[in-house]
């Protein structure tokens, strides 16, 4: 067991809620076919808030959170159906006013920050626009200063030679230490986090969640959090989304998730997590992989891994039901 230190609200409520998708559907155009790569996707983010999604490589994280700021490249990518409402305003299916939430609204550290970052300016000049963009003033050189302490308690030593750097001259961990400094200076309801922990070891990555964990006491910021490792989830979420084959296959609370997971692939998630504890044996191995979206199998796109396969299991699509008030699972095994 690792150690440990949504139910989709009606319109009349969105005020109690910062983020609200509903039903999101996204599709892919190849040359030949349209790949269904996000499946009627619904969830929510409170205020003040740390919710992270799971799930493989492939799973449609990524995509879902890039659907949410509106970066999706179109073509290839097409939104063919659902609503995003942001701080009680429906940013989409209306145009442009996605636009006015990023920045201090809505900000987003991407997986790869060498493709965010601007190639041509210094770190420097790209975090003081953050800065002015949050609303920090330049009087006294206090922009400079706000800067220099978030790299410092970024673990970054050498604070003013990454600050004359760019982005190319610069390791992945640092750059990811960059972007990560730009979203929290900027100061933003919400922050996306697509595998911030990436490449960066244990010390760095309890240090990086401790300052976002900060911003959220010291402003009330929501985080979303997108991660293949249930073990950062278990020490970070209140709330988690498990997600296979562009589809939420379970949600709910932490506790939920880390210790009682109801759908087989959840379970699958947490036992490939080790506990470092010797008596503990060897990691469970499931079969398989995850499935290629553009020739998904007949009915449940899990059941061709899945210890507990049913009949139906091979011809019908599971539909995602209440189990408790903020519980959801997808799977016929808790069908009556």
């Amino acid at each position: 067991m690792i150690n440990i230190p949504g139910v989709i609200s009606q319109e009349k409520g969105l005020k109690s809620e910062l983020l609200l998708v509903k039903g999101l559907t996204v599709d892919f155009e190849t040359f030949d076919k349209k790949i269904e790569v996000l499946k009627d996707v619904s969830l929510k983010i409170e205020r003040g808030e740390v919710v992270t999604i799971v799930g493989e490589s492939g799973s449609g994280k990524s995509t879902l959170a890039q659907a949410i700021i509106g970066v999706l490249d179109t073509p290839p990518a097409f939104v063919k159906r659902g609503e995003i409402y942001f701080d009680g305003v429906r940013i989409f299916p209306t145009d442009g006013k996605r636009v006015k939430f990023r920045g201090t609204g809505i900000n987003m550290v991407f997986q790869e920050p060498l493709v965010s970052l601007n190639p041509v300016y210094t770190i420097r000049k790209q975090l003081l626009e953050a800065a002015e963009i949050g609303g920090i003033p330049e009087k006294g050189g206090e922009r400079e200063k706000v800067i220099k302490n978030t790299l410092t308690e970024l673990m970054i030593r050498d604070v003013e030679r990454v600050l004359n750097s760019y982005p190319h001259q610069l390791s992945g961990g640092m750059r990811q230490r960059a972007a990560i400094a730009m979203a929290v200076i900027q100061r933003p309801k919400l922050v996306i986090l697509d595998e911030p922990t990436t490449g960066l070891d244990l010390i760095v990555q309890r240090k990086i969640m401790g300052l976002l964990l900060n911003l959220r006491r010291e402003i009330n910021t929501s985080l979303l959090i997108i991660t293949h490792d249930l073990a950062v989830a278990a020490n970070m979420a209140d709330r988690i989304y498990v997600m296979y084959a562009g589809r939420i296959v379970e949600s709910g609370t932490r506790g939920d998730i880390i210790k009682d997971p109801l759908h087989p692939y959840s379970l699958m998630l947490r036992d490939s997590v080790p506990t470092g504890y010797k008596e503990s044996g060897p990691l469970k191995v499931t079969e398989g992989a995850p499935p290629d979206m553009s020739a998904l199998p007949p009915g449940c796109p899990f059941h061709p891994r899945c210890p507990n396969v049913m009949d139906i299991c091979r011809k019908n699509i599971p539909p995602l039901k209440n189990i408790g008030d903020v519980r959801e699972v997808a799977c016929w095994l808790y069908e009556k």
